[in-house]
Formats: C-alpha cells, sequence, structure tokens
C-alpha cells in the first residue's frame, strides 16, 4: 500500500465530525471543547430556490448537520435533578472523611440519563474552568509525579464488567499505566492515589447495570463500590437501568437483603413525559417547541409539529430521546426529498427505534385521556383539551 503525504498543515489522521462517548479524559476535554454545528441563516425561499447546484448542496449540508445535532432541550426535569446533584456535591465537600452520599439516576432505556448527565458533568467543569483558569492551563508535579487537574471522570461501563474491569476503565480514563497482569488491589489502590492527586471531585458511572450484579456478584461489585467511595472525595452519580432491583440495591439480583450502596445513594427515577395534567402538557410542548423552533426549512409552517403534541406523544410514548429521533429523520427527510417541511404526513413515513415503534403500532387509533388539572383530581372533574 502506497504511503499517502499530508501537507505540514493537515492532521495526521481522518476524524468524524461528531462526537462519541468519552473513554479518556482526553476525550472529555474534547466533549467539552465542541462547537455543534452553527444554525445556518435561513433564506427566503426566493433566494433558495435562485441557489446554483453547487451553493443548494452546500447549504443543506449545512442544514442537514445542524439538524443532526439540533438541541439539547434542557427541561425542567433536568433542571431538577441538576440541583439535586449540586446540593448533593455542596453537602459532601468538606464532610469527614468516609464514603460520600451519591445519587442514582434509575429508568428504561433512552430516556436521556446519559445525556443528563453528562450535561451537568459539562457544566460543572466549565463553570470550574471560569472560576480557576489557570488550573486547567498547565501540568503540575505532585508526589514527584505529572499530573493534571482532572475534576471530572466520566466511565461508560463495558457489558458484564466485573469490578476489575471497573478499575481499569477508570485507570485507562484517567490515563494510567498498570502493569500486564496486575491486581485488582494494586489498580485500584494506585488509581484512588491518582485520582487524588488530580483533584477528581465528580465521577460518574453510566450504565451501571452492565456490570456483573448477579447473585454471585452482586456483593463483590458492591464490596467493591463501597471500597472505591471510602477512600476518595469525589461525589459519585450513577445511571442505568432497573438498578433498584438490581445486586448494585440488593444483595444480587433477586435477593432481599439491601446493601450498603442503597444506604449511601439517592434514588431519583426517571419517566417518560406524561400529559396528565395540564402542566405535564405545557412541559411537554415546550420541549417540542424547542426543536421545533431550531429547524430550518423553507415550507415549514410554525407551530405544525407544537399542535401535533398529541400525536408525538402517542409515537414517543413521552420519550425525548425518541422525540428528538424521530423530529431529526424528518427533518433529513424535508430536505432530502425538497419537501421542506415536517407534519404528520411526513412523519408516519418514519420509522423509528423498535421500542417507540412497537408502542405506537399497538396504540395509534387510541386518543390520550383528557387532561386533568392537579386542583381537579380530588373531585373528580374532567379538564377540557
Amino acid at each position: 500500500m502506497t504511503a499517502i503525504a499530508f501537507p505540514d498543515d493537515e492532521p495526521h489522521y481522518f476524524e468524524h465530525p461528531g462526537l462519541s462517548e468519552p473513554r479518556t479524559k482526553e476525550e472529555w476535554r474534547a466533549y467539552l471543547d465542541f462547537e455543534p454545528p452553527l444554525k445556518p441563516e435561513k433564506l427566503s425561499l426566493e433566494l433558495y430556490e435562485q441557489l446554483s447546484a453547487r451553493e443548494k448542496s452546500l447549504h443543506n449540508k449545512a442544514r442537514n448537520a445542524h439538524h443532526s445535532a439540533l438541541v439539547i432541550v434542557r427541561t425542567a426535569k433536568m433542571e431538577a435533578i441538576h440541583h439535586q446533584i449540586r446540593r448533593r456535591m455542596v453537602t459532601n465537600a468538606h464532610q469527614p472523611a468516609g464514603a460520600r452520599r451519591g445519587i442514582v439516576l434509575d429508568g428504561p432505556t433512552t430516556l436521556g440519563k446519559s445525556t443528563l448527565v453528562k450535561m451537568f458533568g459539562y457544566d460543572f467543569e466549565h463553570g470550574l474552568r471560569q472560576e480557576f483558569p489557570e488550573r486547567f492551563e498547565r501540568s503540575y508535579r505532585v508526589d514527584n509525579r505529572s499530573i493534571d487537574y482532572t475534576p471530572v471522570v466520566y466511565v461508560n461501563i463495558p457489558s458484564q464488567a466485573t469490578p476489575k474491569d471497573l478499575s481499569i476503565a477508570l485507570a485507562d480514563y484517567m490515563g494510567m499505566g498498570y502493569r500486564s497482569g496486575a491486581t485488582k488491589s494494586t489498580i485500584t489502590n494506585r488509581l484512588l492515589d491518582e485520582m487524588r492527586r488530580c483533584g477528581v471531585e465528580l465521577v460518574i458511572i453510566d450504565d451501571a447495570h452492565f456490570m456483573d450484579l448477579s447473585l454471585r456478584e452482586g456483593k463483590v461489585v458492591n464490596d467493591h463500590l463501597k471500597f472505591i467511595a471510602n477512600h476518595t472525595a469525589a461525589t459519585f452519580i450513577y445511571t442505568g437501568v432497573d438498578l433498584k432491583h438490581s445486586g448494585l440495591f440488593l444483595e444480587g439480583a433477586g435477593g432481599s437483603r439491601v446493601t450498603q450502596t442503597s444506604g449511601r445513594n439517592t434514588l431519583l427515577h426517571i419517566e417518560p413525559f406524561s400529559i396528565e395534567t395540564r402542566q405535564d402538557k405545557a412541559d411537554w410542548v415546550s420541549v417540542i417547541a424547542s426543536m421545533e423552533d431550531a429547524l430550518v426549512l423553507y415550507r415549514h409552517q410554525p407551530g405544525t409539529l407544537k399542535r401535533a403534541w398529541k400525536y408525538l406523544h402517542q409515537r414517543t410514548g413521552g420519550n425525548i430521546s425518541s422525540l428528538a429521533e424521530l423530529i431529526r429523520e424528518s427533518a433529513a427527510e424535508a430536505v432530502m426529498t425538497g419537501t421542506e417541511a415536517v407534519d404528520r404526513k411526513l412523519m408516519s413515513t418514519i420509522v423509528i427505534n423498535e421500542n417507540a415503534q412497537t408502542t405506537y403500532d399497538t396504540s395509534w387509533y387510541e386518543e390520550p385521556q383528557p387532561l386533568i388539572a392537579p386542583s381537579e383530581r380530588n373531585n373528580g372533574e374532567t379538564a377540557a383539551n
């Protein structure tokens, strides 16, 4: 194979323009520094149609990039959970030695738990960058070792991870070398030293349900988490699916005895958006409106998606990730086909994730229940739509 010579001003690799889940502190910093595609200027329809083929192609690519990233909506639910995490970190900051209290986010898949915790880590570290910019500008010598300030650790758990796998994932994130064949204890003890030196304040363990929480291994995992939490001053945040009934909270999956992990962490349930009350509806519609306002389409009638809030709830089950998927796919279809609008007719042609699709296929004919105002729940009166 012939080697390719690159000009000195070009990178010697080919990198996907989008984001992937961070695995190392360098990739986490790339996530923090990432600038989403700019929202292209919306031309008049007449001017858009007058563009040359090349100009139109470039403009459409910019629109597709923008629609692909779309917008991360900071919902009221997200802000409320972020507030609870901030309060927990404040409470933990100068607590006496011992395990800090953490938070566990539990709920079905594709509800945006990972996005929620990454956004908190994003906000937290950017706040530190503004308050202490000098900490991020250079490396330091601590205990005769070169380290850099690493306030946030984010680890996505691989499938069926053992306690040693967790320590290795954390060590790899920190960029900490370890000898091949090193024991779990050796890696973990070195890891804890490294986390202390680098100023780790927040540890996010994403997809914690992928840890081996079987009856046999559940206690081992819990003991390992307890050991790590006991020997670092950081606050731990876990996300996962059905963690309340897993070995993370019980002594092995299916056991009945609660663990110290459950005694040291607050369990928060993440649920799909409801439309039971007027406030529920308002929250759901505000999310739709934020996504609709981000669209750059030339025949789209503003408010079309807001007015389709019932349909969108049926299509997605109130799942914000499914909603974003449906609107992204529909926007791409509108640009690719030249329809330049997203409406119910177009969205009905889009097949999204199997879970949402199956739910809709079995209930598409059902109308949502009329909205019940909170004050009317007790007297049974039904409010008008």
